[in-house]
């Protein structure tokens, strides 16, 4: 199989994951798994084990435990998801989910959709991970249901927490190297139908020097966050939700710095209105003003998605349900710096669309389509069909095909570059994709297996044109990859295993696509003795091509594996330490040519729950 080819070490890491749990089938117990539920897939709860996608859902205990610095770095373990930041803690980071372009992954914060409109996708470096929930993830591409951008697929991240209780809240505080800091509480109740809830945290560190090339300096970054929810229950048939979310962001970078001030919003209205027909109206708004000060001058850039949705779920019996929904979305775009005149601000765009979801466990069924009509370049429709079946109690496999889109950014269409002799482009038109995926899932040996195999086209991608002098619709790319994770229970040992395989090339010039490893390998193994917790993770990639930042042509950069600790001790059920050893053998590493990485971080953490 020529996704095998060259990754022979990897594959073999994985495989010898995978064989501990069966030399130990008669240690792991058969505790049931807790039944999930996930909304981003279809735009409706639906249980985990039922979705015909391939997801992954992480909650806040996950996340604690974790003692990520980051939302990429706790993300970086999922299958499928590859990011390149270009420095430390607050620098750019892309997102190639499945080996699609960065801006090919829908960012929702509490289903809001976090687009910038200049460019880059939704700032995953500036999301503080004290805000968040819940985070849902689903992989392929999603079109059909959200619309533009969820080519490679989409992540929800979730700041309302499911309060139970009248009143609850904790208190952190963590300490590390480079100064770093965090400062976080939390606070949520319940008063008869209506339920409360406030985070607000600081986090600093001065940082590393994020780049080899300018300024020999250590690059900062302060963040400020706060997110609060609101819901009331007006009676059995009606009830109202809100949320709030936002984040002030300082980044250094050489010669340069990046303020960031961003505001998510959202308001939903659900009613019943029949025993079988449920309707929900949400009003989202997405607000980002940037400010970037570097070397060549000021750049501001000042966005805004308005959104309103008329979401709409009909349950037939219990095997058959099928959801339909009206989104209008308006996006601003108020972009400046030197030697750019912007002819344009805003574009419109009206979706309308339907799933139709059945599961009767002998045969399932999903099938939903979509319609979008924008303002710049008309209607264009998108659809997703997936089949699966359970084969006895242990065995699942589906297979599906679904096509995608993604609309040019307003400064690719309307921003203009005279000084430079580079113009904006109108009549671009959307990037599309199709896809196939074959799926297997399986409860044997003592564990949980899962091997997803895809095959991702993408056309129209959007390049500069033989002149180099605008843009145009001129690239194609296919990407072919393969997902096998692993979970079991060993001697009171978890693992978790997961190894992601990529071929990928630009099938106009035959060459692979930049800053995307053909192999990725997450390992984590971790357990708890007594109130003492202990967990080693790894994170392995082979080589990728990248871009030279001094002549601009093309470099290789060497593929690497770091090894992070996390221990936790639990003093009684409302106080916990814990402590973080980031990359503990000290690894010097590159991800993007040019960029450093952190070398050996510990940060210590108190958290105190009330």
């Amino acid at each position: 199989m020529k996704l095998l080819a060259n990754s022979s070490f990897l594959v073999s890491v994985f495989l010898s994951a995978c064989v501990l749990p069966i030399q130990v089938q008669a240690q792991t117990s058969n505790d049931s798994a807790v039944e999930e539920i996930i909304v981003a897939a279809n735009r409706i709860g639906q249980s985990l084990s039922t979705v015909l996608a391939a997801t992954t859902v992480i909650d806040k205990e996950a996340i604690r435990q974790s003692q990520a610095q980051n939302l990429a770095g706790l993300l970086a373990g999922v299958p499928g998801m590859q990011f390149s930041p270009s420095g430390g803690q607050g620098a750019q980071t892309s997102l190639f989910m499945r080996g699609t372009e960065s801006d090919h992954t829908l960012i929702l914060v509490d289903g809001v959709q976090m687009t910038t409109n200049s460019g880059p996708a939704g700032r995953l470096e500036f999301i503080p991970l004290d805000q968040i929930e819940r985070i849902e993830i689903v992989r392929g591409p999603r079109s059909s249901v959200y619309g533009s951008e969820a080519i490679g697929g989409v992540i929800n991240i979730i700041t309302k927490p499911n309060v139970q209780e009248d009143f609850s809240g904790s208190v952190k505080v963590m300490a590390g190297t480079e100064n770093s800091s965090n400062a976080n509480i939390g606070l949520q109740g319940r008063v008869g139908n209506t339920t409360l809830s406030l985070n607000a945290s600081r986090t600093e560190t001065d940082g590393i020097d994020n780049s080899q090339r300018g300024s020999s300096d250590d690059d900062g970054y302060e963040n400020d966050s706060f997110a609060l929810s609101f819901s009331h229950q007006f009676s059995d048939l009606f009830s109202l939700s809100s949320t709030y979310s936002s984040f002030e962001a300082q980044s250094d970078y050489d010669d340069g710095l990046v303020n960031t001030n961003s505001q998510q919003f959202s308001s939903t209205v659900t009613a019943s209105l029949t025993e079988q027909w449920n309707s929900n109206l949400i009003l989202e708004r997405f607000e980002e003003d940037s400010m970037d000060a570097g070397a060549f001058g000021l750049t501001n850039s000042s966005t805004e998605n308005k959104k309103l949705s008329w979401q709409n779920t009909y349950t037939f019996d219990a095997s058959n349900l099928f959801s339909f929904g009206i989104d209008h979305q308006e996006q601003t775009l108020h972009y400046s710096t030197f030697g750019a005149l912007q002819t344009d601000t805003s574009r419109d765009n009206d979706g309308v669309y339907g799933v139709y979801i059945r599961e009767s466990g002998l045969l399932d069924f999903t099938l939903s389509l979509r319609n979008d009509d924008n303002e710049r370049f008309g209607n264009h429709s998108t659809g997703s069909i997936a089949i699966g079946s359970d084969f006895g109690e242990s065995v699942r496999a589906w297979v599906s095909y679904g096509t995608a889109f993604k609309a040019p950014n307003l400064i690719d269409l309307y921003v203009d570059f005279p000084s430079f002799f580079f113009f904006a482009n109108p009549n671009l038109k959307p990037e599309t994709a199709e896809s196939i995926e074959l799926s297997l899932q399986a409860e044997a040996l003592g564990a949980t297996w899962q091997l997803n195999v895809f095959r991702n086209d993408i056309d129209d991608l959007i390049s500069t044109d033989a002149t180099f002098t605008s843009l145009a619709n001129i690239q194609q790319a296919r990407i072919d990859g393969m997902e096998a994770t692993v979970s079991s229970s060993i001697a009171g040992w978890r693992l978790d295993a997961a190894l992601t395989l990529l071929d990928h090339e630009n099938r106009k010039t035959g060459v692979n696509l930049l800053r995307r490893p053909e192999q990725t390998l997450s390992l984590n193994i971790a357990r708890e003795f007594g109130a003492f917790d202990l967990a080693v993770n790894l994170l392995a990639q082979n080589e990728h091509l990248d871009i030279d930042p001094v002549n601009f042509g093309g470099s290789t950069v060497g593929g690497f594996a770091v090894v992070n600790l996390i221990a936790g001790y639990r003093f009684n059920d409302e106080l916990n330490l814990r402590l973080r050893i980031g990359n503990l053998l000290d690894k010097q590493y590159q991800i993007v040519d040019g960029f450093n990485t952190q070398d050996r971080t510990a940060q210590l953490s108190l958290n105190f729950l009330f």
